[in-house]
This record gives C-alpha cells, sequence and structure tokens, in this order.
C-alpha cells in the first residue's frame, strides 16, 4: 500500500491481508550531474512490513513478528537489488550503501507490529516526456 501516514492508518483498518507493506511517499530525490553528461539521481524510499497484532500484547510478545518482518525487509533487499525487467534494471541498490530498518511496534489504529526500512535506490532508465 501506498500513502502518507494518515492514508496508510486509514488502508491498514481497511484491510484483511496481513502481513503488509506500507511506502510512504518519496524522500528528497538527490540528483548528480556526471562527467559523461549523464544524471544520477537517488532516492530514498521509506517501507515498513507490517503484521496485525493485538493490543494490550507486551512488547517481547511481539518480538517474533519483528523476527519475520525483518526477513521480510532482507529478501526485498535481495530481490530489489536483482530485479530485471527484460534486458535492463529500473533501479539499483549502490554496494556499500547501508539500509536503515528498525523495528515498529503498536503502529495504527488496527495495531501492527514489524519493522522499517529506509534505503537509497539509484535509478537507472529514465522515461523521455519530451
Amino acid at each position: 500500500m501506498y500513502g502518507t501516514a494518515n492514508e496508510l492508518n486509514q488502508l491498514a483498518d481497511d484491510t484483511t491481508l496481513f502481513p503488509v507493506v506500507f511506502m510512504y511517499p518519496l524522500q528528497p530525490i538527490d540528483v548528480s550531474p556526471q562527467i559523461n553528461g549523464s544524471v544520477d539521481n537517488v532516492f530514498s524510499v521509506y517501507i515498513e512490513f507490517l503484521f496485525k497484532t493485538d493490543f494490550d500484547q507486551y512488547t517481547a510478545d511481539n518480538e517474533t513478528y519483528v523476527t519475520q518482518a525483518l526477513a521480510l525487509a532482507n529478501e526485498f533487499i535481495v530481490k530489489a537489488s536483482t530485479y530485471r525487467e527484460d534486458e535492463g534494471r529500473y533501479f539499483r541498490i549502490k554496494a556499500g550503501s547501508k539500509a536503515k530498518c528498525l523495528p515498529v511496534y503498536n503502529k495504527f489504529d488496527v495495531n501492527t507490529t514489524g519493522v522499517n526500512l529506509t534505503i537509497s535506490l539509484a535509478t537507472m532508465y529514465f522515461e523521455s516526456f519530451l
């Protein structure tokens, strides 16, 4: 699901399918002119991998969900770094770049637990609008 925090809170209330991946709007995009005349665009993506949890659970009771969500985040990074469509890739994860992953507890009105992932992606191809 994609949207702002308020939109995702409402969407989470209406979904019955968990775990869910929530993607927030893109963070600022770094635009870097290169020597060969091209431009690199690098943007940060903020994604949450969340499971529905019961209200009034202790944090320790939710650790299994954090572990499972971390596995999903790791799988996303591996698949994103190797994803190809036809002969090319839409983006790349630069080798050596670090992703940040933090536990999330009791998020949204429906009550969810998991991890959030912040990762930088570099674009590979651009649509021509001219």
